[in-house]
């Protein structure tokens, strides 16, 4: 199966680095996009290339509304992608019906997302699949790290639903050192979900001290959806967490792994820095799976074995099933159903 999946809003950018009257070039299943956020606070995205002679637009100028291209000083309204200037011909050149290719772009709780069409006309509406809770507002991510695994998006993403590897891979002073010896029997309960499944909510026993901080009777809910996101709402006595992870394939070979981090205590803003050392220690784990995974030239099939492996099961059977509904024009029939799984970690 054809890895990336078009027809999916991606995160980007974390809505912090894209800063005002700025542009910033991302790389997008492939495609070159320029991000950037107009005077007035608001983001864009286009493609990175000026219609004229293909030069990259981020080699050009920005001033908070005009984009102008480095090669021959193309204008580009940003409101809208129109050429508004041609300076080097003479007369009426008509500049209006010259236009920069446009990507849907939103801004939803401090995160910027860009919806990569397929072939053919934008669907009306956009499909409603951005994450969010209501629990945060509008509130933008307390803290966020972004990082670039080496290996396609679906190995990228399989980490946020394989209950099997935390306790043998995420083994540091922050969760468990001791893997084997800290095995649970785990039973939970899922049900599909829109392009994906959910966890139900439920208790969570021990684990690491970032649960603690929550204070007593701590439940969580987690949700997995496609192109490759997962989201976790953690529900404690006195405080809440949300986070957000999401893979998005920069090419067929690599993959930005974007993990978002949203809490309600007040006294941890001052330990920002250290909750963003705990996120980039636990993503960092991961990544340095995928490298020893892609410095592996033969690879065998994978097996999949128990209920802890289910889950990328049915991620797998959901790209499956999404791309037939694209390839026979059909509506996407969620093929999951509610079930119990029992694994140890």
């Amino acid at each position: 199966m054809d890895e990336m999946l078009r027809g999916f809003w991606y995160l980007a950018r974390v809505g912090a680095d894209v800063k005002r009257g700025k542009t910033a070039p991302v790389t997008l299943l492939g495609e070159q996009v320029l991000l950037g956020r107009r005077g007035d606070g608001t983001v864009f995205a286009y493609a990175d290339c000026c219609p004229h002679r293909g030069m990259p637009l981020r080699e050009g100028t920005f001033d908070g509304s005009t984009l102008r291209c480095c090669f021959h000083g193309w204008a580009f309204d940003s409101a809208d992608g129109r050429c508004t200037s041609i300076p080097s011909v003479v007369g009426d050149a008509e500049p209006g019906r010259f236009r920069l290719r446009a990507y849907p772009a939103r801004e939803v709780q401090g995160n910027v997302w860009v919806f990569v069409p397929r072939p053919g006309p934008l669907p009306d509406p956009l499909p409603d699949t951005i994450p969010q809770v209501a629990h945060f507002g509008t509130s933008a991510p307390r803290t966020a790290v972004t990082m670039r695994f080496p290996c396609g998006v679906d190995l990228a993403a399989s980490g946020f639903f394989d209950p099997g590897h935390p306790a043998f891979v995420h083994t540091s002073r922050w969760w468990r050192s001791k893997p084997v010896g800290n095995l649970r029997l785990k039973e939970k309960a899922f049900a599909p979900d829109g392009f994906g499944f959910a966890m139900a909510r439920h208790p969570v026993k021990g684990g690491g001290l970032p649960y603690k901080l929550l204070g007593g009777d701590v439940h969580a809910e987690i949700r997995i959806s496609l192109p490759g996101i997962r989201t976790e709402f953690i529900q404690g006595r006195r405080h809440a967490a949300y986070v957000l992870a999401a893979a998005t394939p920069v090419n067929e070979r690599e993959t930005d792994v974007h993990y978002c981090v949203y809490w309600t205590p007040p006294w941890l803003t001052p330990l920002k820095p250290l909750v963003r050392m705990a996120v980039a220690d636990f993503l960092g784990q991961d990544r340095d799976v995928a490298v020893r995974l892609a410095g592996n030239p033969n690879l065998p099939p994978q097996l999949f074995v128990g209920d802890a492996d289910t889950q990328i099961r049915w991620y797998l059977r959901l790209k499956k099933e999404f791309l037939a509904s694209v390839s026979e024009q059909r509506p996407f029939l969620n093929p999951l159903r509610a079930q119990m799984l029992r694994w140890k970690s």
